[in-house]
């Protein structure tokens, strides 16, 4: 990003988040996996009976109950953070979605970024599938599966490294640059 006489262009406070936000994803990942292997057999993979079990939310055990809410909060957090990500690259895009009084949630949002060509129709069904999870966790809805949240976690895991390479490819053909 170069500016006026090939000096580094100053970074806008957007563009500034988006960049730490950014850093911040793998160790998050990394941090959602960790929880993960609480519930994991001997290959390392879920055992879902295990995570079913300690889900239910009818145990009395601290301890399985700090395990259950490291993975879900792990899981919003990284969604708050992608819709985080989003909503400050749309900024510095200077998108209509984010320029009212009212903020954006996060369909709006991805529908806006979809339109911009930042992601793919199949990513922004993925992110609002992520988001509504997070809504029914945040708002911890009765009747929540835990099989589903188990394969909306496992889905934003095996997707995350897609929808970081589109974002950054969208900002880069607008010469917002993470990576120097």
């Amino acid at each position: 990003m170069a500016g006026a006489g090939g000096r580094p262009r100053r970074r806008s406070p957007d563009e500034a988040r988006v960049i730490e936000r950014f850093k911040r994803l793998a160790p998050q990942l990394q941090a959602l996996t960790l929880a993960l292997q609480k519930f994991s057999d001997e290959s390392g993979q879920v055992d879902r009976s295990a995570w079913a079990e300690a889900f239910s939310q009818t145990t009395a055990d601290p301890q399985t109950i700090v395990n259950v809410k490291a993975v879900t909060g792990l899981y919003e957090g990284l969604v708050n953070h992608l819709v985080e990500m989003m909503q400050s690259a749309a900024r510095a895009r200077g998108l209509a979605v984010v320029k009212g009084e009212v903020r954006p949630n996060g369909p709006e949002l991805f529908a806006a970024v979809h339109d911009d060509g930042g992601i793919t129709s199949s990513q922004v069904d993925v992110l609002r599938r992520l988001y509504q999870m997070r809504n029914q966790l945040q708002h911890a809805s009765p009747g929540v599966d835990a099989a589903q949240v188990l394969d909306d976690i496992e889905l934003l895991q095996k997707t995350l490294a897609r929808f970081v390479k589109s974002y950054v490819l969208w900002l880069e053909r607008h010469g917002i640059t993470l990576m120097q």
